[in-house]
C-alpha cells in the first residue's frame, strides 16, 4: 500500500528550497562584494604609488616652474600622472593627479604640496662695505658669519646704556669676509609678485568661509580696504586691496596671500599667511604666523621719498621667512625692526636696514643692522639682540629662492 506524504511536507521543501537560496545568494554577493572591495583597494594602492613616483618627478626636477604635463608610467596608457609646478606668493606650489584604468573604470587621485629646500647654514650675513659689526650687551650672534672687511667688534660704552658686551665670544662660530650677492636671481619672482596687484576679483564675498584646494583655479577677492573679521579663508586665495589690509584676530586664514600697500595683522591673530606690502606691514603685539608664513615688502620701481618699513612689535611671533629685496638705488632704503622679545624661527632676509632687538632662530642677511636710542642712531649695533643658527629645527625648510641646495623637498602637504 502506498503512503502519501501530506501536503505540508511540500510547504517544508519549498522553505527550505527558500533558505538554502537565500543562503546561497547571500555568500555569491558577498564574494562579490568581497572581490569588489579588493580591487578598489588595490587601485587605490596603486594610485598612491603612482602619486609617490609624481611627487618624486617634481621633487627631482631641476626648474621652478613645470607647466602641466601628462605622463604615462609604464607606457601601457593605464597609469598616468600629471604633473604641475608654479609660483605661490615666495613659495611654490606642486600638485600631482594619477589616475588608472580607462572609461567607466577609471579613478583618480590627487596630491598638492608646497616645496622648499634646506635652508642656509650660516647664522649672519652682512654686506661688504660696511662699518665693523658692533655687539652690547647680551646679544649672542651663533653661527657662520660672513662679515665685512672691518670684521666684529665690542660696542661702545654709552651706545649700550651702561650695558657692555657680556659674552666670552663676539661671534660663537666662525667668521669669513662677506663675497657680494646677486640680488637679480629674485627679481623675476618679485616682478611676478608686484604684478598681483593688478588682479581682479573673480569672485564675490556672499559667505564668510571660502576654502579653495590647490588643485582648482585660484579664487581672488578685491576691494579698497578688505577686513578678515570673522571670516574664514583656506587655500588657493588671493586678498587684494588698492588701500589697506587689515587681519582680524577672531579670523581664520591659512595658506592664503593678501596684497596691499598697508597691511596690519591685528594682536591676537594665529594662522598661515604671506603677507605682501609695499608701503607698510605691521605685525601687532601676541600675533603667532605659524610655518611657512611669509611676510614681505615689494620693491617699488621708480625712487620714493619715505622708507618703506615692517614692524613686527614686542611678543609676536612668526615661523617663517621675512624678505626684503631691493633692485635700484634708493635714497630712502627699506627698513625692517624686530623688537625686544619678537621671534622669528626661520630666515631674515633684508636688502636695506635691521633693527634687530629680538630673537631670530636662523639666519639673517641684512645690507647693515641700525640701532635706535634715545641718545641717537647708531650703524651696525646689536643690543641685547638673538641671532641662533642652532636653535633652527633641522626639519625647517625655506622657499626654494632662498634655498642652499639643488634638491627640492616637500615643505608642507595641503
Amino acid at each position: 500500500m502506498n503512503k502519501s506524504l501530506p501536503a505540508r511536507a511540500l510547504f517544508y521543501a519549498v522553505i527550505v528550497s527558500v533558505f538554502v537560496a537565500t543562503i546561497s545568494g547571500a555568500m555569491l554577493l558577498s564574494s562579490y562584494h568581497q572581490h569588489m572591495l579588493v580591487g578598489y583597494y588595490q587601485i587605490q594602492e596603486r594610485l598612491i604609488d603612482n602619486c609617490k613616483s609624481g611627487v618624486e618627478l617634481v621633487l627631482g626636477a631641476k626648474v621652478t616652474v613645470i607647466p602641466k604635463m601628462t605622463l604615462d608610467l609604464f607606457q601601457q596608457e593605464k597609469d598616468s600622472v600629471r604633473l604641475e609646478q608654479k609660483a605661490w606668493g615666495l613659495l611654490d606650489v606642486a600638485a600631482v593627479k594619477s589616475w588608472s584604468g580607462q572609461g567607466m573604470y577609471r579613478d583618480s587621485m590627487v596630491k598638492t604640496f608646497l616645496v622648499g629646500k634646506e635652508a642656509p647654514n650660516y647664522a649672519l650675513r652682512l654686506s661688504e662695505g660696511t662699518s665693523p659689526l658692533y655687539v652690547c650687551g647680551t646679544t649672542r650672534v651663533v653661527g657662520a658669519a660672513f662679515l665685512p672687511r672691518e670684521g666684529v667688534e665690542r660696542g661702545a660704552f654709552n651706545v649700550a646704556k651702561g650695558s657692555p658686551y657680556t659674552g666670552d665670544k663676539l661671534i660663537y662660530g666662525k667668521t669669513e669676509l662677506v663675497k657680494p650677492t646677486d640680488m637679480n636671481i629674485y627679481k623675476e619672482r618679485f616682478e611676478d609678485l608686484r604684478a598681483l596687484q593688478n588682479l581682479k576679483a573673480n569672485i564675490s564675498l556672499e559667505q564668510d568661509s571660502i576654502l579653495q584646494p590647490f588643485n582648482q583655479p585660484t579664487l581672488i577677492l578685491e576691494s579698497r580696504y578688505f577686513n578678515t573679521v570673522n571670516l574664514v579663508l583656506k587655500g588657493n586665495i588671493i586678498v587684494v586691496a588698492s588701500e589697506r589690509i587689515e587681519v582680524s584676530a577672531n579670523s581664520t586664514l591659512e595658506d592664503v596671500l593678501l596684497v596691499a600697500p598697508k597691511i596690519i595683522i591685528q594682536s591676537g591673530f594665529q594662522g598661515t599667511i604671506q603677507a605682501f606690502a609695499w608701503d607698510s606691514l605691521v605685525v601687532e603685539t601676541g600675533v603667532f604666523l605659524d610655518f611657512p608664513s611669509v611676510l614681505s615688502l615689494l620693491p617699488y620701481e621708480e625712487r620714493t621719498n619715505f622708507s618703506p618699513e615692517i614692524v613686527l612689535q614686542e611678543g609676536a611671533e612668526m615661523i617663517g621667512t621675512l624678505m626684503v629685496p631691493s633692485f635700484r638705488y634708493n635714497t630712502y632704503i627699506s627698513k625692517v625692526t624686530i623688537e625686544p622679545t619678537a621671534k622669528i624661527t626661520g630666515q631674515v632676509f633684508v636688502n636695506g636696514v635691521l633693527q634687530h632687538k629680538g630673537i631670530v632662530f636662523g639666519s639673517v642677511f641684512c645690507t647693515e643692522f641700525l640701532l635706535q636710542t634715545p641718545a641717537g642712531v647708531y650703524e651696525n649695533y646689536l643690543l641685547d639682540a638673538t641671532i641662533d643658527r642652532s636653535l633652527l629645527p633641522k626639519a625647517y625648510l625655506t622657499p626654494s629662492i632662498l634655498g642652499v641646495k639643488d634638491y627640492k623637498q616637500v615643505l608642507k602637504y595641503l
